[in-house]
């Protein structure tokens, strides 16, 4: 149990002394003298295209300011230098922002005044309207315009002349037989109703039926359906195949690393305890 009790005490006194050591090496920023900042533009000002910065940048000891400006809302990693100096400034210009370019947006600038140790002091002017342009009033009457339509020619065609088919009567020469007649043959009164077309008998020839061709047929359909269903099944079972390889890759990795931290976790332990048990 002493021993026991004695491994933990040395293991807290170890992050003890590694905590302290990160905060004594993290430089803390600290504050300017009274009265740095930027006097122009204030908070909730409306800027257009190039703006000069004034304000006051001091501290003691001085190394040098910095002036930077972000998109609203964003976080503090989306800074932009765009000006700055190495010598203080007392209600003086700081610099130019050149904000023509910039999208219309809300923004903030940030003036920071750093010391040779690195410490600093940082000073933000927020809500600044940039290229944003108020929208023009609108109209409080509106004229109608009538239209007159358009008269549009219409074109008639002509009525075309019906063709009219007549019988031609050839010559009969002396001594030939006269041409045999075409004598229609009666329909039966049951083709009748069913609305069969007649029979027609030609001389001894026998009948003729005129035969009906069936309208809107369609040629057989292509299939191609089929193939794109299958080349779509097949691409989305790669596809799948694919993603549960790569997660069966994922776990193994997980798994490998887990394995392995466990191991060395043992390892420093047995020779902690060999080392001071």
């Amino acid at each position: 149990m002493s021993k026991t009790w004695k491994l933990g005490a040395i293991l807290v006194g170890l992050l003890q002394c590694v905590v302290f050591a990160a905060l004594l090496a993290a430089p803390a920023p600290v504050r300017a003298q009274d009265g740095s900042g930027v006097s122009s533009p204030g908070p909730g000002a409306a800027i257009n295209g190039d703006v000069p910065i004034y304000g006051t940048a001091t501290i003691d000891p001085f190394q040098k300011y910095e002036l930077h400006y972000k998109l609203e809302p964003s976080g503090d990693d989306a800074y932009i230098y765009f000006a700055g100096g190495t010598a203080p400034v007392s209600n003086g210009q700081l610099g130019v922002w050149q904000a023509g370019a910039l999208p219309p947006g809300t923004y903030t600038i940030r003036l920071r005044v750093v010391r040779p140790d690195g410490n600093y002091a940082e000073f933000y002017t927020p809500n600044i309207s940039v290229n944003q342009v108020a929208a023009a009033p609108a109209a409080t009457a509106t004229q109608a315009i009538t239209e007159t339509p358009t008269a549009t020619p219409t074109f008639t065609p002509a009525p075309q002349p019906t063709a009219v088919v007549g019988q031609v009567t050839q010559p009969q020469v002396e001594g030939d037989a006269p041409p045999p007649t075409a004598t229609p043959t009666p329909l039966p009164a049951d083709a009748a109703a069913a609305g069969e077309p007649a029979a027609v008998d030609i001389g001894a020839g026998g009948s003729l039926l005129p035969t009906a061709t069936p309208l809107g047929a369609q040629a057989a359909p292509v299939d191609g359906e089929g193939n794109l269903t299958d080349q779509l099944e097949q691409e989305l079972g790669f596809e799948r195949l694919r993603t549960q390889f790569m997660n069966g890759i994922r776990i193994s990795a997980a798994l490998f690393i887990g394995l392995a931290a466990l191991l060395a976790g043992k390892r420093l332990f047995v020779w902690v305890w060999k080392k001071y048990g």
